[in-house]
């Protein structure tokens, strides 16, 4: 364990989505009008990404005398403080500071330390007041403690991202290489993101009023979401060592009706959306349930994303033959025919794309899906609609 400080550079705060939902419940939780997340060395102190409803100037890149801050007791102590007339139900000798000159510039004050699973000191979080609050609950300082270690987490996990992308980039595609990556994604990667879920589940177990619920949702949101990103990069790895997906086959009767709860998911997810499904008697199918699931899942998702805002999205589920055949119908911006041929290549996406989100691997991963099950994903697309069509054996 060490005792370091952090020596790199973070990354650019609007990569951090987490840190505005972070601040915004500090300061729901402790009464003070500015949060923020600051980079403290023993010679400065650096805001990082600032939430300031009190009207202090401060900006991100701004720097602040230290006697002005808690901020370097806390990085030399490494642990929690808390200033201020309001402040006393922490001043029980664990939150307390030595008595120091500029202190008084504001009458409140808290500062937790965010150091690393490494024990590197990288800043801290706190929060700010010029005038005297009240904090009347002890458990805030445990509360700040448990966002400080999910931001922890996060800059983690995007240092090794980061890491990874730069190895796999400069590298020759070796199959060293890609197995290291391959266990990276699967270990490094999954253990600060079950962090994070973890942590936010417990969180919204100790929230109880409507805004903080929905805050917390939002930590639970981006975690998914950066879970299924490496989800997606991990079949992708798999792929091109030449593996393909690891499937378990198992006849499923009425596969159109085993769907709906998925169908169902995504349109909790996306309540705005006009998602139909209609579907004929099936017949049965041998298949991975849970990989159809996810093909489901992407490809409903994409016409969400990608389709005209609130426009109409169909499915229909149908057997064709000896197929069996989903089509994903929605309306919107033509793809151009010279990417109809690169749609499913891995990193690809469609030029009318608006988000910009995710690596461009979700239709990749479709079109392997498929594959795998003996079928095939197939697209076309005009200036009234772009239908995705999924046909799966069907069992004689």
């Amino acid at each position: 364990m060490s005792n370091a400080d952090y020596e790199g550079s973070l990354p650019p705060p609007a990569e951090m989505t987490v840190i505005p939902v972070i601040l915004r419940l500090v300061k729901e939780a402790t009464g003070l009008r500015f949060a923020a997340v600051a980079r403290v060395t023993a010679t400065r102190w650096v805001a990082y990404a600032v939430d300031d409803s009190a009207h202090l100037d401060i900006r991100p890149g701004d720097q602040r005398p230290l006697a002005q801050t808690l901020c370097n007791e806390v990085r030399q102590r490494r642990q929690s403080l808390a200033y201020g007339e309001g402040m006393h139900v922490l001043a029980d000798g664990r939150y307390e500071p030595e008595t120091q000159p500029g202190l008084e510039t504001f009458k409140s004050h808290i500062s937790v330390p965010i150091i690393t699973s490494a024990g590197v000191f990288v800043g801290t979080l706190c929060g700010l007041d010029p005038e005297p609050v009240a904090v009347e609950n002890a458990s805030v300082i445990d509360t700040l403690e448990l966002f400080a270690q999910l931001l922890a987490s996060h800059l983690e996990l995007h240092a090794r991202l980061h890491d990874s992308q730069s190895e796999l980039g400069a590298s020759e595609e070796t199959g060293r290489l890609r197995e290291q990556f391959v266990a990276v994604l699967g270990h490094d990667l999954r253990t600060p993101i079950s962090a994070v879920r973890m942590s936010a589940d417990l969180l919204d177990r100790q929230v109880t009023d409507k805004r903080s619920k929905t805050l917390v949702a939002a930590i639970q949101s981006s975690a998914k979401r950066m879970s299924a990103l490496i989800d997606d990069v991990l079949d992708f790895t798999r792929c091109r060592l030449g593996s393909r997906f690891v499937i378990n086959l198992n006849r499923v009767d009425n596969l159109f009706e085993a769907l709906i709860p998925v169908i169902a998911e995504i349109r909790h997810a996306h309540p705005l959306a006009d998602v139909s499904y209609h579907y004929t008697d099936a017949k049965p199918v041998q298949c991975d349930f849970g990989r159809i699931s996810q093909l489901v899942s992407n490809l409903l998702s994409n016409a969400v994303h990608h389709g005209a805002p609130g426009g109409p999205i169909s499915i229909d589920g149908r057997i064709e033959q000896d197929s069996l055949v989903l089509s994903f119908c929605n309306e919107g911006l033509p793809i151009h025919p010279d990417r109809m041929d690169l749609l499913f290549k891995p990193f690809t996406r469609a030029d009318n794309d608006r988000q910009n989100e995710g690596l461009g691997l979700g239709l990749y991963i479709c079109s392997q899906i498929a594959e795998s099950h003996g079928g095939q994903l197939q697209v076309t697309s005009s200036d009234l609609h772009t239908v995705f069509t999924v046909r799966l054996p069907v069992l004689r």
